[in-house]
């Protein structure tokens, strides 16, 4: 495909622009919009009332296949992406089998190849069977496949020496580790933070220090080796000061924020129940003001959804028994545009760095920019328009979330992965 997208908003924070433009798009590749303008094959569309920006990027999502297709696979998870405005995700590894071997890897890569709609980029488990006891082969691994990362994602290593070890590796294999931080001496089988809501509900608390005690572990291990750590979907204000001390001292530590912890807090719990349910869990409004400040000083570089699919049997269950996890995909741009743009928080260039920039500096990813010659991966989004959230028309298998119904402004009109359209809402002639 020939095109050229005329007059948008174009914002790219990699290349410091947010101004009025063209883009140009020959095949699969982006173009200075001269050098296709004289063809009789070339779209030219004024978008003149949208903005363009570089294919958005989610660094954590769960797929769910392998042996979880009932929740989602391959293919409803990247019709989500796509419709969410992400040409790029990142697959947690949480599988059955895990993620844990080059056989494991090449099975995954081969339905990925068949039938992802998006850019699909794989992680290994940093331990087999992400059971905490025995690292996997983290070289080999890095040398024969394509994996962007290292993580256990849902556990976390509890052993300090295990860690370490899994550090100096990923040190020598030049991955990041990414790191759901939990820690299981103090966890308390707990289904929501504890506190009001937990006393309140009658239901075990967790801990806020579940968290940071481990964030504060992972900083400590890194003073030793200088792995590049990064914290996943941090909840706790505790762990964000943790983080911030540890960049202040120069330490590659980094970390992320999901769209229900910065916009929710524990208060809608009563109301909410098991779609309320996340590991971690829902904290403070104290604990969301220190998150949204982090976001502004760039303490936390990234926002990325968790997108956690569950089967609606599964998340109708009491809160106890409920799973950890709500989908993410196609609520995290509408939401955050409403949350932090529309609101005055923060400026439109500096949001869509968290899914552009911020991820690919931490997992090191040739993408996230407009820049000419570079994939043609691009999102279109309309700031203005006024919908509501319907999770039941979601591309997703799943639909449990707690945003269904909620009114928000900003909507993504259309995704275009290397060139190819794979997600228009109506709104364009392609």
């Amino acid at each position: 495909m020939k095109l050229i997208l005329k007059n948008a908003r174009v914002i790219d924070p990699g290349n410091n622009i947010d101004a009025i433009g063209d883009i140009g798009i020959d095949d699969s590749i982006l173009v200075d919009p001269a050098a296709v303008s004289n063809s009789s094959s070339t779209i030219v569309i004024d978008v003149s009332n949208l903005v363009i920006t570089p294919g958005l990027i989610d660094m954590h999502v769960h797929l769910r296949e392998p042996g979880f297709e009932y929740k989602e696979d391959i293919q409803s998870g990247t019709k989500a992406a796509a419709a969410g405005g992400f040409t790029t995700i990142v697959a947690m590894p949480n599988t059955n089998p895990a993620i844990d071997s080059v056989e494991t890897l090449n099975l995954l890569n081969s339905s990925i190849n068949k039938l992802s709609l998006v850019n699909t980029l794989p992680t290994a488990c940093l331990t087999r069977n992400r059971k905490g006891m025995e690292l996997t082969d983290v070289i080999k691994l890095k040398n024969e496949t394509n994996i962007v990362a290292l993580t256990d994602d849902g556990d976390c290593i509890q052993d300090d020496e295990l860690m370490l070890k899994a550090m100096e590796l990923a040190s020598q294999a030049n991955l990041s580790i990414i790191d759901h931080c939990e820690d299981m001496a103090i966890n308390n089988n707990g289904v929501i933070r504890k506190g009001e809501f937990s006393d309140l509900m009658g239901v075990p608390g967790m801990p806020g220090e579940a968290e940071s005690n481990m964030v504060a572990r992972n900083i400590e291990l890194c003073k030793k080796v200088k792995t590049r750590i990064h914290i996943q979907h941090i909840s706790y204000y505790k762990s964000v000061n943790f983080v911030r001390n540890a960049q202040e001292n120069g330490l590659p530590v980094t970390a992320e924020a999901s769209p229900h912890h910065l916009f929710l807090t524990n208060e809608i719990l009563p109301i909410a129940v098991s779609n309320g349910k996340m590991n971690p869990p829902l904290g403070t409004k104290e604990d969301q003001e220190v998150l949204l400040n982090a976001l502004l000083d760039n303490t936390i570089s990234v926002i990325a959804t968790d997108h956690a699919p569950h089967s609606p049997a599964e998340k109708a269950k009491d809160l106890v028994n409920a799973p950890f996890g709500i989908s993410g995909l196609e609520t995290a741009i509408p939401l955050s545009l409403t949350g932090l743009v529309a609101s005055g928080i923060m400026n439109l260039s500096d949001l869509v760095s968290k899914f552009t920039v911020g991820p690919a500096n931490v997992l090191d990813l040739n993408c996230g920019t407009l820049g000419l010659g570079k994939k043609a991966d691009i999102t279109l989004i309309d700031l203005n328009r006024e919908h509501k959230i319907d999770i039941t028309e979601s591309f997703s298998k799943s639909r449990n979330s707690p945003f269904h119904n909620q009114s928000v402004t900003g909507k993504i009109v259309a995704t275009i992965c290397a060139g190819k359209c794979v997600y228009n809402d109506g709104s364009l002639p392609i």
